[in-house]
């Protein structure tokens, strides 16, 4: 995928890819769940060379689903938050975001109650007024 990225950011983009989720020691550990690999992708050899180089057996593999949703949001948290430099500014950004999701959540309340009100059936507009 780095490569795909670079290649079709055209040498514009600067990114830096890190193993966040599943790492090699969590595939060595052997507590995840494991699926055998599809050996006639056409990326296997990729994938293979890859896996040797951290020491993983390459005909297994393990999806992100395999780890715990609390620990793969832990990590996903640390990362991010390792690279702010500013926790200050980070938390008003935190809390304006809060402050306009819940803004949006009372607007989308209020149109659907409109919406509800407007839509009354003709018939029943003629019976409240006779």
């Amino acid at each position: 995928m780095v490569g795909r990225m670079e290649r079709y950011g055209n040498g514009e983009l600067d990114l830096d890819f890190r193993q966040i989720a599943i790492t090699a020691d969590d595939v060595r550990s052997g507590r995840l769940t494991t699926h055998d690999v599809n050996t006639r992708d056409v990326n296997f050899a990729r994938y293979r060379e890859e896996c040797l180089r951290e020491d993983i057996d390459p005909h297994v593999a393990v999806e992100v689903e395999a780890l715990a949703p609390g620990l793969l949001r832990s990590r996903l948290n640390d990362a991010i938050e390792a690279m702010v430099d500013d926790v200050r500014q980070w938390n008003i950004e935190f809390r304006t975001e809060e402050a306009e999701r819940e803004l949006l959540r009372s607007l989308q309340g209020a149109v659907k109650k409109i919406v509800r009100n407007t839509t009354v059936e003709p018939d029943a507009e003629d019976d409240e007024d006779q």
